[in-house]
Formats: C-alpha cells, structure tokens, sequence
C-alpha cells in the first residue's frame, strides 16, 4: 500500500509557495470613487501623496483613528461632505467626551523644583511662605 513518493525527514524547512497576487476586485468601486473624489479636491498631486502616506501609516497600525482623522482634516477638512465620508470609510466615531484642557488649580503648595536652589538641599522659598519651626 503505497500513498505517494516515499520522502525521507530532513532538518531542512520546505520553500514555501509565493502567494498569488491580490487582485484589485477587493476594493470597491465606492472606495476608489472616495479617493478619486479628494484627489480632485486636493488638486496638488504632492499634497495627495502626503495624503496617501498618512492612511499608509494607519493601514499599518502605526497611528491611531483619532490622529489620523485629525491629520487628515488639515487636507480635506474643508469639504465635509468628503471629510464624512472619510470618517465613515475608515470606521471613525467621533468621541462623545469633550477634553476640557484647562490647567489643574493651585494646590497652595510650593513646588520646590521652581524655588532657586541654595546648595545641594536647600531651596530659597518666597517670601509670601511663612515657615514655622518646631523645636
């Protein structure tokens, strides 16, 4: 009972077969009409291509959603209709939370690293800080 050629064991891996080229079918004809649309819109073929390498940097997990739809804004922000369908393109839900980027409050404490220092552990304090010892 044979099943084929005998083949004797070898330490030496197998060449594995080239994979067949990806055909151009896997994007749609609305994907391609997108980047026609903002490359019209851009209109300067080098602004495209900074373009281009932004979504390249996303396809490759290099930048988050959110980065790249704020760098993409800069190129296409000013058509929203493009902008939209971009966020819609890429699956972006914009984030419910709004950061509010206001400064923490003064605790009332001093920060010793911004007092001048006077030797290698002393600090001069203000003036408006009144220092009692205990004895």
């Amino acid at each position: 009972m044979e099943n084929g050629p005998a083949v004797s064991p070898t330490l030496t891996p197998a060449m594995p077969e080239p994979l067949p080229p990806t055909s151009i079918s896997d994007s749609t004809a609305e994907d391609m009409a997108f980047f026609d649309r903002t490359k019209k819109y851009v209109g300067n073929k080098s602004t495209f291509s900074e373009f281009m390498k932004l979504c390249n940097l996303f396809n490759n997990d290099l930048i988050d959603r959110n980065l790249l739809v704020h760098r993409v804004s800069n190129y296409i922000g000013g058509n929203p209709d493009l902008m939209n369908a971009f966020k819609t393109f890429i699956g972006f839900e914009s984030p419910d939370d709004l950061i509010d980027n206001r400064p923490k409050a003064p605790s009332g404490r001093v920060a010793l690293s911004n007092c001048r220092a006077l030797g290698p552990s002393y600090r001069l304090l203000p003036k408006r800080v009144s220092v009692y010892f205990l004895y």
